[in-house]
């Protein structure tokens, strides 16, 4: 089969993993199928993705960007999905959703054997570590390690595994974190926060989460905020999905596009910005690794585990017979 998964510039390790995480778990993935496309880890799951492809075998990936489809076009197989919304907006059974695939690393061999450091570690969102802020600096102001999204994947979810305790605002940065049983604390930092996929990956585990919501204090960083959220209003359907009771449909969009124009002047703001910026954010982190955090039940993590096994080996056998 041929891997999909998303290419980020610059590297975004959840996306990245996807490159060995399924030599791992579905060993034989790539001599069998040949005409097959297997989508991975990650939001992948919107119209213009899945079109194209003779056919596509859907191993967990997840909606929360583009437009989601009306209907799954002819030659899809679903594995299975990353929670309960995507398999409401794609017209699936319950039992089609089981958790993000990313969730099985705690289980490989190769992540079996490490000491924990003990510390507090910092993992943003990749477009938010791409902010012109001195991110390690901040992190060290603030007492916690800085890690980035995008580094060598297999670096940075050991780095998670060896934590006492994880800030995230990637959420494969949760994801890896509560798989090795590492408590998490989910932060809110850009104004373009995908809500939908956090939901739709914690409501898979039964994890009712909150978040930590930076920068809400700083008053010139509020009214641009605010300017920034307009705009994205303007290219948001009514249906976005953006709460726990929210929840989009199929057909329409999951969460907002937004115009490169506007990441452009986000950058120029908090370039101007960034001392005011980075010392509330120094405040912030103070703050959020003063907190209990979250972590899914050890029974149900183990419970999904092994659906995904069992999935896993009745596509393979499926697929080979």
């Amino acid at each position: 089969m041929k891997l999909f998964y998303c290419n980020v510039e610059g590297g975004n390790f959840g996306d990245d993993m996807n490159a060995w995480f399924w030599d791992t778990l579905f060993p034989d993935h790539a001599t069998i199928a040949p005409d097959t496309t297997l989508f991975g880890i990650g939001s992948i799951l919107w119209r213009q993705n899945l079109e194209g492809h003779r056919k596509v075998l859907v191993m967990g990936s997840g909606s929360g960007y583009g437009v989601v489809p009306s209907e799954l076009p002819k030659g899809t197989e679903i594995g299975f999905v990353r929670g309960p919304r995507t398999a409401e907006l794609l017209g699936l059974a319950p039992d089609d959703a089981i958790t993000d695939p990313a969730a099985m690393v705690s289980t490989f061999d190769e992540f079996q054997d490490f000491s924990t450091t003990g510390e507090t570690v910092f993992i943003p969102h990749v477009g938010t570590a791409k902010l012109p802020l001195n991110w390690k600096r901040i992190a060290e102001r603030a007492g916690v390690t800085y890690l980035s999204p995008a580094g060598d994947s297999h670096d940075v979810i050991l780095q998670l595994a060896r934590a006492k305790m994880v800030l995230a605002e990637s959420l494969h940065g949760a994801i890896i974190a509560d798989a090795f049983r590492v408590p998490f604390v989910p932060v809110r930092i850009s104004p373009t926060f995908n809500n939908h996929k956090w939901f739709d990956w914690a409501d898979s585990l039964e994890l009712e989460i909150g978040f930590e919501d930076f920068l809400v204090s700083m008053k010139e960083t509020r009214k641009r905020l605010g300017q920034i959220k307009r705009a994205l209003l303007r290219v948001r359907t009514p249906e976005s999905a953006e709460t726990p009771g929210h929840k989009a449909t199929p057909g329409t969009r999951v969460a907002a596009v937004v115009p490169e124009e506007e990441k452009a002047r986000a950058r120029k703001w908090v370039s101007r910005l960034s001392p005011a910026i980075e010392m509330m954010l120094v405040r912030d982190l103070k703050r959020a690794a003063r907190l209990e955090g979250f972590l899914s039940g050890d029974r149900i993590l183990r419970n999904r585990q092994t659906q995904i096994l069992n999935r896993v080996d009745a596509m393979r056998h499926r697929l080979a017979a």
